[in-house]
């Protein structure tokens, strides 16, 4: 069948519709043409430009010539015959006009990279044809019919060119617009789409997908003769495959398991009781767990049926500097070796409740979100769910029941032989695999990183997958957010507003889920910050999609609600809800008992689904849940300079007037006398640099001239290691102020690494290993973090994850928090954490009144 040159297809289209393609908006926005092309003022002189001389660069003469040969067109017998004249004729002028400006304008329109990306965006790219059939040479290739692709993309391209003027009814199309678009697909081969939209580019690209599928069979194999090839795999990808179990090492698991279990068979009818209040009170809910508060570590260990008192295929032992490999052999010969520096590795006892109350949760088949604060150890009950529903499994087909409390339990049958999904955001996927491959044993997981676009995953599931030696239970998808929301935009549609938000299967749900996550059951999907997905974006709509797919969700989040500097109209909204706006002065007093009430009733609602738990919380003994000495909190009231005093009120005006500029130089000139300095950079100068001079020092407070540091009598020196030295984090609000505190610290002779939320994947990981690696005499001891202390946050919730970040295991040093808070500036409301309400009121009295007008 002869192809039609695009110039013709556009003149046909013209002929069977004279208001296609010039007048729909639609073409109208990928074009820019806003009309037809060849449009002039009748009125004006040949010479004159044309309408649209800025799109064409022709005079109203040549518009003149190409009306003329396209309504010739239009008149004769056969358009094409007339179109393809080759002799000279009248139309001669204007044929050559319309072919020329469609030709230079048709790339300009990227019509061509359009229709490239509803291929790669159909699954029906060159690539995934090739893989979907087996295809071995180009030579292979099917037509477009054979490939079943030509309906799919010509539905797509129309609708992107046209919109709904291309359709009668449903996904049905016009005749002539049918007729067009089958014109730009006019290829009637996927060998010939390659030479003619990338033709180097594609085959480039398929040689080197063809080289990384043998490049992960031979990283599957541990193939040494191909080493060069698998280097060049990502490195995620590459660690992941080395670390699968083989088949041999998996076998003799398996006996390890057989071995364990039978020896574990309880006596008949020996059920364990747990006596658990009835009618339990929640009205005073904090943790979700109550029910196992009085239960002691002991109890905990035979509600779970672990008599041995360790977590199925977790390590004993752990790497306190994070220097070995744990799932290379050398790293597990080195923590099996009780000669070794390895520190014990158990899960506390909050843990061992956390990790009760979500296998609980799964056996009822019920959600969870596990919000316990940072440095708590939500990923250890993560873990430690994964390995005991692993065991579980086995233990009920040894036995025909569950181990512990759970031996009555109802379930309909076993767990399901079904693998676990684990989707967070990029930047924590590093930190997963670590954690995971800290606290399980070599080879008995396999986890594997799920990451990029769907179309760089074609072969993912049928190549990396498949080379799994472990049983579907022990397997581990390590999926990104990025990667999840991606299958998300190739399998679902957005729904209407009734159904806004669900995951709607996509009329090709049947072809490509297989390829995707959503293509197959999961026993748990824990989605990481889980907050990411509050709002109806692909993100909440992938996260249902695993939902419905999984037996148990366990959302984690220690952030779920965040005030942010725009928190004063939101609130103001809030307090109008909850206690009413025709009295203002009455809803600002009522409004902290009016929400306390509401959040009280809402936590009640929520919290059998909710674990929560602090770095506050206590134990069944009363004692704090990480066992840690307490950390000791100091606020530094700092009294600012007088030009710094000055240049805020200089600053308050200007946003009080609505000033765009404003600045400081004025105010220099007023105090030619005040070292140029600011005060809290001064004093975070002076406190780092005695605090590294040497370790366990006393703690300092200003002074009554609120300028100085003095040691606080009301502490001694505190505990020193003689093992690691003393390390300091400093946390700056803003990036950009970084630079300034970096120089400052400079001149006192401290030496400062910085880590931000700029900081690129492959440098965080050097930097953090640089700060713990330091030494008293070498290296920097100090970290300012950013992004990810010096600056007051606008959330206690930030402020527990910040705190959280430092006062965790397995470092067991003292930890004192300081907060320079500038006097009679915003730094006082800010930290609500530190100020009584009283001292707030009193604060704010004695301000100045320009910081009095812009705050509310």
């Amino acid at each position: 069948m002869p192809t039609i040159p695009y110039p013709l297809a556009l003149i046909q289209l013209w002929i069977a519709n004279p208001a296609l393609p010039w007048s729909n908006p639609v073409w109208q926005s990928v074009t820019h043409v806003l009309g037809e092309p060849w449009a002039y003022d009748h009125g004006e002189d040949a010479t004159a430009l044309a309408k649209y001389h800025g799109v064409t660069g022709w005079t109203v003469g040549k518009a003149q010539a190409v009306e003329a040969f396209i309504n010739n067109c239009k008149m004769a017998k056969e358009p094409a015959e007339h179109y393809g004249l080759k002799r000279r004729d009248n139309d001669h002028e204007g044929r050559c006009l319309w072919n020329t400006w469609v030709k230079t304008s048709w790339a300009k329109w990227n019509i061509n990279k359009l229709v490239d990306d509803i291929f790669e965006d159909s699954g029906c790219a060159p690539h995934n044809v090739m893989a979907r059939l087996n295809c071995k040479t180009a030579d292979d290739f099917p037509t477009m019919e054979a490939a079943q692709v030509k309906q799919i993309v010509s539905i797509k391209l129309a609708d992107v060119l046209f919109g709904d003027d291309a359709f009668t009814d449903g996904s049905f199309l016009v005749a002539p617009i049918m007729m067009f678009v089958g014109a730009v697909l006019k290829l009637e081969t996927l060998v010939a789409l390659l030479s003619m939209f990338k033709d180097q580019e594609t085959i480039k690209n398929l040689d080197a997908r063809r080289e990384q599928v043998n490049a992960m069979l031979a990283a599957t194999k541990k193939d040494p003769a191909k080493a060069e090839l698998i280097a060049k795999l990502p490195k995620s990808l590459r660690d992941a495959l080395d670390k699968l179990a083989t088949e041999q090492e998996v076998k003799e698991l398996e006996l390890l398991i057989e071995t364990t279990l039978a020896a574990m068979v309880p006596p008949d009818g020996d059920e364990v009781a747990v006596d658990f209040t009835e009618n339990m009170d929640v009205s005073d809910w904090k943790s979700g767990v109550e029910e196992y508060d009085k239960c002691s570590e002991d109890d905990l260990w035979e509600y779970l049926g672990l008599p041995e008192k360790r977590l199925p295929f977790f390590q004993t032992r752990s790497d306190p500097d994070a220097a070995m490999d744990p799932w290379s052999e050398e790293g597990q010969q080195w923590l099996d070796d009780p000669t070794s520096p390895a520190q014990s590795l158990a899960p506390r006892w909050h843990q061992l409740v956390g990790i009760l109350r979500l296998i609980d949760r799964f056996l009822d088949g019920k959600p969870v979100m596990l919000m316990d604060g940072v440095g708590v150890g939500k990923t250890m009950q993560a873990v430690g769910l994964i390995a005991c529903l692993a065991h579980y499994m086995e233990h009920y087909k040894k036995h025909g029941k569950f181990p512990g409390k759970f031996c009555k339990q109802s379930t309909g049958g076993n767990i399901p032989d079904l693998p676990t999904v684990i989707m967070s955001p990029p930047n924590l996927q590093y930190q997963w695999m670590s954690e995971i491959q800290r606290y399980l044993r070599r080879a008995t997981f396999d986890v594997l990183p799920y990451t990029g676009k769907y179309t760089a995953r074609s072969q993912w599931w049928t190549m990396a997958w498949s080379q799994c030696q472990q049983p579907p239970i022990r397997r581990i998808v390590l999926a990104t957010t990025n990667a999840a929301h991606d299958d998300a935009v190739t399998v679902f549609i957005e729904g209407d507003r009734d159904s806004y938000g669900q995951p709607i299967a996509s009329p090709r749900f049947e072809r490509t889920a297989p390829n995707t996550l959503f293509g197959r059951g999961y026993n748990v999907t824990f989605f990481d910050e889980a907050h990411c997905a509050r709002k109806y974006n692909k993100v909440h709509i992938a996260a249902r999609g695993l939902q419905e797919r999984s037996h148990l969700m366990v959302a984690m989040t220690a952030t779920p609600v965040t005030t942010k500097p725009t928190a004063g109209v939101e609130g103001s909204i809030l307090r109008g809800v909850f206690v009413g706006s025709h009295n203002p002065e009455a809803a600002q007093e009522e409004y902290l008992p009016a929400m306390k009430q509401w959040m009280g009733r809402m936590r009640e609602w929520f919290s059998p689904a909710v674990i929560l738990r602090t770095l506050d919380s206590t134990d069944s003994t009363g004692g704090k849940i990480l066992g840690l000495p307490p950390y000791h909190d100091h606020s530094l009231k700092i009294k600012l300079l007088d030009w710094e005093m000055e240049n805020l009120r200089n600053i308050a005006r200007g946003y009080i007037d609505d000033c765009p500029i404003v600045g400081m130089s004025k105010v220099r000139s007023n105090f030619p006398d005040v070292p140029t300095k600011s005060m809290k950079l001064d004093v975070l100068a002076k406190l780092l640099k005695y605090h590294l001079e040497s370790d366990g020092r006393q703690p300092l407070m200003v002074d009554e001239s609120g300028r100085n540091l003095v040691p606080n009598p009301a502490f001694t020196a505190g505990n020193s290691h003689s093992d690691e030295p003393d390390r300091i984090v400093v946390f700056s609000a803003f990036v950009t102020s970084n630079q300034a505190v970096v120089d400052i610290l400079d001149l006192h002779g401290v030496h400062a690494l910085e880590l931000n939320g700029q900081t690129p994947m492959k440098k965080r990981k050097g930097i953090l290993d640089d700060f713990r690696s330091s030494a008293r005499t070498k290296g920097a001891r100090v970290l300012i973090l950013s992004g990810v202390g010096m600056d007051t946050l606008w959330s206690e919730q930030d402020d527990r994850q910040l705190r959280g970040r430092i006062y965790r295991h397995p470092q067991p040093k003292e930890v004192h928090v300081y907060r320079a808070i500038a006097l009679k500036t915003a730094d006082v409301f800010l930290n609500n954490i530190s100020f009584s309400k009283g001292a707030m009121h009193e604060a704010f009295v004695g301000t100045d009144k320009e910081f009095r007008k812009c705050l509310p």
